[in-house]
Order: C-alpha cells, then structure tokens, then sequence
C-alpha cells in the first residue's frame, strides 16, 4: 500500500515539474500584450500552481514514507 501511495506522489512532483516548466516557457515568451492571448498573468498563475501541486504530491510522499516507517516498526 506505501509503495502505491509514493508511486502516487512521485507521478505527482513530475506532473508537477513539468507544468512547472510549461508554465515558466509561457511567461518567459509571454508580453503584456500579446496577441495569443499567453499572457504573463496566466503564466504566473500557473507557476503557483505546479508550486502548489508539487507541495501537495511532497506531503503524499511525506505520508507514504511515515506509513512505511510505522510497518516496519510493527514488525520488529
């Protein structure tokens, strides 16, 4: 069950990163007003977004490590 619960916020930190890098191409390529509609705003939102995506998987992970420690303390 730990395994599955940091399977889970591994996939998450890498969706994570990967809007993260999305993200910071749009505000990177972005002007105030670009005809696209890429805007730096959007850009920025989004950033804080796979900021708070990644915290999040990061607890997941949090939880599956202490899940594991306190299996292993069972069986000892």
């Amino acid at each position: 069950m730990s395994d599955a619960i940091l399977q889970a916020g591994l996939q998450g930190v890498q969706g994570g990163v990967d809007q993260f890098g999305r993200a910071s191409h749009q505000v990177a390529t972005a002007t105030t007003t670009s005809p696209n509609g890429n805007s730096i705003t959007a850009g920025l939102i989004e950033v804080k977004q796979a900021q708070r995506n990644i915290e999040s998987s990061v607890a997941v992970i949090k939880v599956a490590d202490q899940t594991s420690e306190y299996l292993l303390g069972e069986l000892a």
